[in-house]
């Protein structure tokens, strides 16, 4: 297989700032480290954190123009290198990345989870080239296989999105018959109710759009919210933050976690009035624009906890993706594009009647 590998592939690559992609033939990554793979690309999603790259977020943490997009990686491995048989990746695997590249291992950072060390080189699709490419490399030990059973477009979005749902949920500790509210249920949301109700917990799905919430409704009926909310206006708001309140309990009346996927500072203040004494409240939404808005009574006076989680380890990784298709999960994938189609997908991303995500295809892939 390593005889067919070209020298120029097609890629796009960030033009500038706000100026959104160029297309073009850049070389193929073949100089690989000891634990480093190159992955054939079948599909590469595209996150709202391609957007922020983009527009100039993650410059102080590596983005810049020049950079191929995308964090959300799925392909074939093509060629490895001399230690990743050490963690169990052959040419001919099926896998994905989370954008962990190149951890130390050694660091008190990686002890916690190794997408967290301190030595990191950088990450796929935010500082190192991604996955809008016919090609790209990854580290063997933090890839996850893929089975047969997940299509390369509906796989791909499981490497940010669904891992890092995945992550916060395992941040607030969900625990069977628990009520957990996951507000915002676009890309990442919707994977989170469906793994919420595998994990045997009652789901509360919340959006300010209607098309979201339908979404939710067409999953398979076991993997479905408990209860729907659309909040269109204020009015809405205040009344489902009241309803929710004072519900489900005798004593200690509202829900146990929260999840928030969406980019809006005020959500964790509204959270925290529907959540019971001693709740968890998890963001991954990640506002770029505005601190988050907390309400300090409600912190301590209810013992809140307020935690956060960047995306899951890579082995966390692994058990979303068997939970994912044990469980018949399904990822919702509104249109696909081709490497050329790069800037109309971007443009894509914008509207607000967007349902699931969007993802990147290869030829083999369609």
């Amino acid at each position: 297989m390593t005889d067919s590998i070209p020298s120029k592939m097609r890629a796009a690559v960030i033009k500038d700032f706000k100026k959104g992609y160029e297309i073009k033939d850049v070389d193929v990554p073949t100089d690989l480290g000891p634990n480093d793979i190159l992955v054939k690309i079948q599909a590469a999603g595209y996150c709202h954190t391609d957007l922020q790259v983009m527009e100039g977020v993650y410059a102080s943490q590596g983005g810049k123009p020049g950079l191929v997009g995308s964090h959300e990686p799925a392909g074939v491995v093509v060629k490895a290198g001399a230690k990743a048989g050490d963690s169990n990746i052959k040419v001919g695997d099926r896998v994905g990345s989370i954008n962990t590249y190149g951890f130390c291992g050694r660091c008190d950072s990686c002890k916690v989870g190794k997408q967290l060390c301190d030595k990191m080189p950088g990450m796929l699709g935010l500082s190192l080239p991604g996955g809008f490419a016919e090609y790209m490399k990854a580290d063997a030990r933090v890839v996850s296989k893929i089975p047969e059973s997940i299509p390369w477009a509906e796989a791909a979005p499981l490497f940010c999105a669904g891992s890092t749902v995945y992550g916060a949920l395992l941040a607030v500790k969900p625990r069977k018959g628990q009520w957990i509210v996951m507000l915002g249920v676009g890309g990442l949301g919707h994977l989170g109710v469906q793994y919420a109700k595998a994990m045997g917990a009652k789901v509360i799905a919340i959006d300010n759009r209607k098309e979201a919430i339908d979404l939710c409704n067409e999953l398979p009926s076991n993997l479905r919210p408990d209860k729907t909310y659309v909040l269109d206006s204020d009015e809405a708001s205040k009344k489902v933050q009241d309803e929710l309140a004072g519900a489900f309990y005798d004593t200690n009346p509202g829900v146990d976690a929260v999840v928030i996927n969406a980019e809006e500072p005020t959500l964790i203040k509204w959270s925290q009035q529907i959540l019971r004494k001693g709740g968890i409240l998890c963001d991954v939404g990640l506002p770029a624009d505005a601190p988050f808005e907390i309400d300090p009574f409600a912190l301590n006076f209810k013992e809140q906890s307020v935690v956060g989680s960047l995306i899951s380890t890579p082995e966390q990784c692994q058990d979303m993706i068997k939970l994912h298709a044990d469980n018949g999960c399904r990822t919702h994938i509104e249109k696909t594009y081709s490497v050329d189609q790069a800037n109309d997908m971007a443009e894509h991303y914008l509207s607000k009647k967007l349902m699931g995500r969007l993802c990147m295809v290869f030829d083999e892939a369609k």
